[in-house]
């Protein structure tokens, strides 16, 4: 009993740790995505601002030529791409957010299947000695159960004796009444 269960809680710990390593890394990976996407978010909204206020002083300006729309066109085009890159990226930091969020909690489970592992390995061995302690009794009773069968042969061996001994006693004063 004690040495499949310690085998299968060994077997746990040992995915848990392969998970737990698993997790640290993909952690690791997922700070290290959020700080560069940070970074190029930080640079997107610079973009963005940059080409808001030329849109603007484009717009300031009072002669609208052809040019001018052209450019304006292609920097409202860009802004809303560079506004499309930046929320796909929020939402891409968001997931990773909750990624990092369930490694925490599976870090959690992992000590808390360690811990009941170790109070299970230790019960294992408290139920071992008791085993051992059991077992040791067990062989100590059918010893002394052996010891009083043979005290008991002995004294059925001698009883007999004592019988057959009385019966030729008892045949014998039969026939001295008999023969009186």
């Amino acid at each position: 009993m004690g040495p499949s269960i310690n085998k299968h809680w060994e077997a746990e710990l040992s995915a848990l740790k392969g998970n737990n390593a698993k997790l640290t890394a993909t952690l690791l990976e997922s700070t290290a995505n959020v700080k560069q996407w940070k970074q190029q978010l930080a640079a997107y909204q610079e973009e963005a601002e940059r080409l808001h206020k030329r849109v603007t002083e484009l717009e300031c300006q009072n002669t609208q030529t052809p040019v001018i729309k052209s450019q304006k066109t292609e920097l409202n085009q860009t802004i809303e791409e560079l506004e499309s890159t930046l929320k796909d990226k929020e939402e891409e930091m968001e997931r990773l957010k909750e990624e990092v969020e369930n490694a925490n909690e599976l870090l959690e489970q992992r000590h808390s299947l360690t811990q009941k592992l170790l109070e299970t390995e230790l019960h294992g061995r408290v139920l071992e000695e008791q085993l051992l302690g059991a077992e040791q009794r067990l062989e100590e009773s059918q010893e002394e159960q052996e010891n009083f069968r043979k005290s008991l042969r002995t004294l059925l061996e001698m009883l007999d004796g004592k019988i057959f001994e009385l019966t030729e006693l008892r045949d014998s004063l039969a026939k001295l009444i008999e023969g009186s």
